[in-house]
């Protein structure tokens, strides 16, 4: 390299420099410095994602069953490197993480999140974020004030299908929504201690009712505006506290009518853990999918269609680049509020066998 040259490179890396924008070639990005408090949700999904963006470093991991840290540090390459913690707060003394995967415990979220928040961290939170609508106004007003931004892992917002079934409801191939009929069926098998408790949980309705719920919302584009619910526990003792089945009824901002039916009892022989469905009916036509599909079923018209699923990007990374400058994740701090605050409704309606009406969202930090 000439002289001339040299100092044409060396000045186009003083400019960057300045500017905070990477040289041609370069990273376009230092180190994001990940933590886990907790290891019990969703935290494939991040992992997953960290390794996509492939500039993003697990430095401290937090759990308190010490089987479950053990396992996972050691078949998970990303956490050979973090130090390990057996207390979360621990980790928040001891590190220095930007963004923070919290998925122990529902009981004990609040504190972790208010923790977290006070020193600016961002969040990506299992949920529901909090298990009482009093810890959730705690959280809200403690939000409002900070720096940080959260998600939550609403992962329904990022299958496949659910990203085209909202695309042709969005886009009106079946009219107006007219009804919004959902399924979560689950297996028990065994599970910790903390799943028996309400305090622990929260319920069957925040815990797995989320999911459905925020679903008909997200691919409806329709907020809330009422709801019952009916749930309990039926020869299932080992279940203690948490119901075994609910079922849900809700109104959405049309007037069109929601039913979610929750449960536990799928059996143990079924060759999936799982069984979810949804069907949406509109003015002009129905569309259904369910678990195991491959495509989606369209009926307008005179004729049924098979639509395939099409490609979604991860949680994780849609949250990153919305923390570099890039536009809102799919799943907002306001959504995550706004759906915690209808599950735990939902939760009391069948508490209390009432019907409740739900409020609007209400923005954290005022309009955009």
């Amino acid at each position: 390299m000439n002289a001339q040259r040299f100092i044409a490179s060396l000045l186009c890396l003083v400019t960057c420099v300045v500017a905070q924008e990477p040289p041609p070639g370069g990273a376009s990005h230092p180190r994001l410095k990940l933590g886990f408090i907790g290891l019990k949700g969703h935290v494939g999904t991040v992992l997953t994602g960290a390794k996509q963006l492939g500039d993003v470093e697990v430095v401290a991991v937090s759990e308190d069953d010490p089987k479950l840290l053990e396992s996972l540090m050691k078949r998970e390459p990303m956490l050979k490197n973090a130090r390990a913690y057996n207390q979360w707060r621990q980790l928040v003394d001891h590190t220095t993480v930007e963004v923070c995967c919290v998925a122990g415990e529902n009981g004990e979220r609040v504190e972790q999140l208010l923790t977290l928040i006070e020193r600016g961290v961002h969040i990506v939170s299992e949920k529901p974020l909090v298990t009482t609508l009093a810890d959730l106004e705690r959280l809200r007003a403690a939000f409002a004030k900070s720096k940080s931004q959260l998600t939550m892992l609403l992962e329904l917002r990022h299958q496949p299908k659910n990203v085209r079934v909202r695309e042709l409801i969005l886009r009106g191939d079946i009219g107006e929504v007219c009804q919004v009929t959902t399924q979560k069926s689950y297996q028990w098998r065994e599970r910790p201690a903390w799943f028996s408790s309400r305090a622990r949980l929260g319920g069957t309705i925040p815990f797995i009712g989320i999911h459905s719920l925020d679903t008909v919302r997200w691919i409806t584009g329709l907020d809330f505006t009422q709801v019952a619910a009916f749930h309990g526990t039926i020869g299932r003792p080992g279940m203690g506290e948490t119901e075994n089945h609910a079922s849900v009824l809700a109104q959405l901002s049309n007037g069109a009518s929601v039913t979610a039916r929750l449960d536990y009892l799928r059996p143990t022989w079924a060759k999936t853990s799982s069984d979810d469905r949804l069907r949406v009916i509109g003015t002009k036509g129905v569309i259904e999918v369910n678990e195991g599909d491959t495509a989606i079923s369209l009926i307008t018209g005179d004729r049924t269609e098979r639509i395939p699923f099409g490609g979604t990007e991860n949680l994780f990374v849609e949250f990153v680049k919305f923390l570099r400058g890039g536009p809102p994740p799919r799943i907002t701090a306001d959504d995550s509020f706004y759906v915690t605050e209808v599950v735990l409704r939902t939760r009391d309606a069948a508490d209390e066998k009432k019907v409740i009406a739900l409020p609007p969202l209400r923005p954290l930090r005022g309009p955009n």
